[in-house]
């Protein structure tokens, strides 16, 4: 492939985040949507007949096949993530997987071994490093914009009915909200400051056996992060992060970050910057204004974001990359030992409503 050369993507699924993914095609460079596959071809012509020049395929087999694509966006539930992935590297098409890659540590080893043995791109679908709020942050810390970092938080949780045939609790479809939502700050943590040198955590239990919530504890040197996620309530959603001459804050939402603010204090960063739940006309004006010891840097988009690992994965296959440098699947497969550390432990008690 040559540098100048537009990945065609085609896409396995139909549901809500393969659609996000379509939509957000239009808003990145050097990519464009060819195909989409589902095994029920009624879904798959109904999805391509909402985007121009995109065909129908009713398998993954026959959308690999068809020489009308370039690489493959894996939109398909958790539990069938492992078997098309690995249809995909035999083929050797390049491929990008939803988050997470798969609930499963073993599935995530077996992915990185064959991608490796064959020299074909593969990719977790982890958008959120690739948000100009999250680099620019990154960068910002690196050039000591808080000073030496003391302390990393993030919340992230959202409520769900309990429903044991839902993905989100079901375990044969990889549920649990460490996967479906932890993975982001965790991912993110070791984005931000490297390995952690200490982990531990506890979770409560679902009816139906996978965790309802989820909090985790790391240490990266002398930086202490603190990590919770859940379906039983609506949380901050709002990320923190403490040195000894201030305070970078994302979000909320911080997984869909618009920029990030530097403030002099928490007291400072908690009034201005506040989660999710917190309003007032008051604060919002304030935070349009310029006021000593605050500063906020805007980096909003068009779309949902997905535009953004679109591209970065897309010029990685361009450059004939077998990973993405910002997101590897060692990366990957970090945040799944971090999450399966806490997992193995029993349940600290049993959610209830």
């Amino acid at each position: 492939m040559t540098q100048l050369k537009t990945i065609r993507w085609g896409i396995a699924g139909t549901g809500a985040i393969a659609r996000q993914f379509a939509a957000d095609m239009r808003f990145a460079e050097n990519a464009t949507l060819g195909a989409v596959c589902s095994r029920d071809p009624a879904k798959a012509e109904d999805f391509a007949g909402q985007h121009a020049d995109v065909t129908a395929y009713g398998s993954l087999t026959a959308m690999i096949g068809s020489g009308k694509i370039d690489a493959v966006y894996i939109a398909t539930p958790n539990m069938v993530h492992r078997a098309q992935a690995l249809e995909c590297i035999a083929a050797r098409l390049p491929v990008m997987i939803e988050k997470p890659i798969t609930a499963s540590l073993d599935e995530a080893l077996e992915i990185r071994t064959a991608a490796r043995s064959s020299g074909t791109f593969v990719m977790e679908a982890m958008w959120s490093r690739y948000l100009p709020a999250i680099k620019a942050a990154r960068a910002a810390l690196a050039d000591g914009a808080i000073g030496t970092i003391r302390k990393f938080e993030a919340e992230i949780a959202w409520k769900h009915d309990h429903d044991p045939n839902s993905r989100f609790f079901d375990p044969a479809q990889g549920g649990g909200s460490l996967y479906d939502l932890g993975v982001y700050p965790v991912s993110l943590a070791r984005f931000f400051l490297g390995e952690p040198d200490e982990v531990e955590g506890s979770w409560t239990a679902a009816p139906s056996g996978v965790d309802m919530a989820a909090t985790l504890r790391m240490r990266f040197g002398g930086i202490e992060a603190h990590i919770a996620c859940g379906f039983d309530r609506n949380g901050s959603n709002r990320m923190i992060i403490e040195g000894d001459t201030g305070v970078l804050v994302l979000g909320p939402l911080f997984i869909k970050a618009f920029g990030y603010g530097v403030y002099r204090s928490r007291r400072v960063a908690d009034f201005l910057q506040p989660g999710e739940r917190a309003g007032g006309i008051g604060r919002k004006l304030l935070q349009r204004m310029p006021l000593p010891g605050a500063a906020r840097h805007d980096l909003r988009f068009e779309g949902s974001g997905l535009q953004f690992e679109i591209e970065a994965a897309s010029d990685a296959i361009r450059r004939g990359l077998g990973e993405e440098p910002d997101n590897t699947l060692d990366d990957t497969i970090a945040a799944l030992r971090i999450i399966n550390t806490v997992l193995k432990s029993p349940p600290s008690g049993a959610w209830k409503p």
